[in-house]
């Protein structure tokens, strides 16, 4: 049966480094030193913040992990957790690692390692406020424009096939009633963009043509260049 007694449940050596959003914690020793055969509860360990002069009310989690169950007698050694890390807000803070025990109902506070540094979090400059402004409507404009660029492209290749389609209303109703074997003989077009013209004919729009796998504004001029010559 266990005793949930938090007494002799310790530890020693502690450490941390913060990096990014991940803390890796150092710890020399876990130890159980309650008799043999003594199994504790379930172990939690906490990174936990103390705003400064305030004490235990503003206490806040910022790492927190489980341990398991410990036999009396037992202790770990050179134990390092990699972390996920969530920082306080603005303000200056003491920092601790808190050794818990599960008493059945709710954790019981063991044993603390306080560090004598002062974790501070600034308030972000207000420079960086125009910054984020200014970036944003700049890059709505870069994203916008090379499909502005490739919108006004293809509407001027369009308009070069229309004045190329000599003796018919659109270029697309060119490539509709010319003959397979003159179709299929345009030279300068892949053999296999031809064939899929043809399987795909009749076409009732320019567009249509243009959507055809393989086929550009450049490479329909072509095609109906040879086919009003």
């Amino acid at each position: 049966m266990n005793a949930y007694n938090q007494a002799h449940l310790t530890i020693q050596g502690c450490g941390y480094r913060i990096e990014n959003d991940r803390v890796i914690i150092s710890i020399q020793r876990i130890s159980n030193d309650r008799d043999e055969g003594n199994l504790s509860g379930t172990l939690q360990l906490q990174l936990c913040a103390f705003h400064q002069g305030i004490g235990d009310l503003e206490k806040i989690v910022l790492a927190s992990t489980i341990l398991g169950e410990m036999k009396g007698q037992h202790f770990l050694s050179d134990c390092y957790y990699d972390l996920f890390f969530q920082p306080p807000q603005v303000g200056s803070w003491q920092l601790a690692l808190q050794l818990s025990e599960w008493n059945g109902v709710d954790y019981t506070l063991c044993d603390s390692a306080y560090f004598d540094m002062a974790y501070q979090v600034e308030a972000p400059s207000d420079l960086s406020v125009p910054v984020m402004q200014i970036n944003e409507p700049e890059n709505e404009k870069a994203a916008s424009t090379p499909k502005t660029a490739t919108d006004n492209l293809v509407t001027k290749k369009t308009k070069e096939v229309k004045k190329n389609a000599t003796g018919y209303a659109d270029g697309y109703l060119a490539i509709n009633k010319s003959k397979v074997d003159k179709l299929l003989k345009v030279k300068g077009v892949p053999k296999k963009v031809l064939e899929k013209l043809v399987a795909e004919r009749p076409f009732h729009s320019e567009k249509a043509v243009l959507n055809v796998k393989g086929m550009g504004p450049v490479m329909m001029g072509k095609i109906l260049a040879e086919l009003t010559k």
